[in-house]
């Protein structure tokens, strides 16, 4: 993959909060007194966008100078310390290490005990042991299947570097565990935009009647706008990058939706 880098700045590495607090009070009482007790509800703590380069380590252990990307992750690296979540969920789509052109879900849920990567044996990084979080991914799964969204599940999983790279730099002890969500990105026919935003309302609905008290974290990997071994590789139409951060930050999705295409 060529050097595609998410956009910096507030509109990408701001994290997303969402209304209402996860405390809900409830009042119970018997015959000699009332007391409050406080209800504990999962909630999503932070919401972010990180590019994943697979040469990216190695890129900046080597350069002089600080990159761009290293400053972005550092930045974000913040955010999710701040945030303290027990639970990652990323998003990402699988570049041709788990599934090939033969057998490719639309959307497909990590339910891994744990998973070991980068698999690429180019990527020059570290490799680690991630942990999942079965009893999550599984309910997320029954719940999607129960929302309409057919979603396809792996028990095992290898994991490549758009993974990996960003767990590298957000999570680099590897102790929060991950539930990797897998969206079709390289071989048609792809789900389209609307598509994929009900999946991130989904996921949403799911985390608001998740029974657990887990502080979520969503990451989603990858780029707004590239060309992955076709012939625009390594150029980013930095038109596009700027349109699609003015919409995610005025808060236009349908817009959004309706001019995200394959072709773009």
């Amino acid at each position: 993959m060529g050097k595609s880098i998410a956009p910096t700045g507030d509109a990408i590495n701001r994290p997303v909060r969402y209304r209402g607090d996860a405390s809900l009070h409830r009042l119970t009482s018997d015959s000699n007194h009332s007391e409050i007790r406080q209800v504990i509800m999962a909630k999503i703590v932070l919401a972010a966008g990180v590019p994943h380069p697979p040469r990216l380590v190695k890129e900046i252990e080597d350069s002089q100078e600080p990159l761009k990307p290293e400053a972005m992750f550092r930045q974000v690296r913040q955010h999710v310390e701040k945030a303290e979540p027990d639970v990652i969920i990323e998003v990402d789509s699988d570049h041709f290490v788990n599934f090939f052109y033969n057998n490719v879900p639309a959307f497909c849920l990590g339910l891994a005990e744990e998973s070991e990567g980068p698999q690429e044996i180019w990527c020059p990084m570290p490799q680690y042991t991630v942990k999942g979080h079965v009893p999550m991914a599984q309910d997320l799964l029954s719940y999607g299947i129960g929302s309409n969204f057919d979603l396809a599940a792996a028990h095992e999983l290898r994991l490549d570097h758009s993974i990996m790279i960003p767990l590298h730099f957000l999570n680099p002890g590897m102790e929060i565990p991950v539930v990797p969500l897998y969206v079709n990105g390289f071989a048609a026919p792809l789900p389209n935009a609307p598509r994929c935003f009900s999946l991130g309302q989904m996921i949403r609905g799911f985390v608001d009647q998740w029974g657990g008290n887990e502080r979520i974290a969503i990451i989603a990997s990858g780029a707004f706008a590239q060309d992955v071994g076709g012939p625009l590789r390594g150029w980013t139409d930095e038109e596009w990058v700027d349109t699609v951060s003015g919409l995610l930050e005025e808060g236009k999705y349908e817009t959004l939706t309706g001019r995200a295409t394959a072709e773009r």
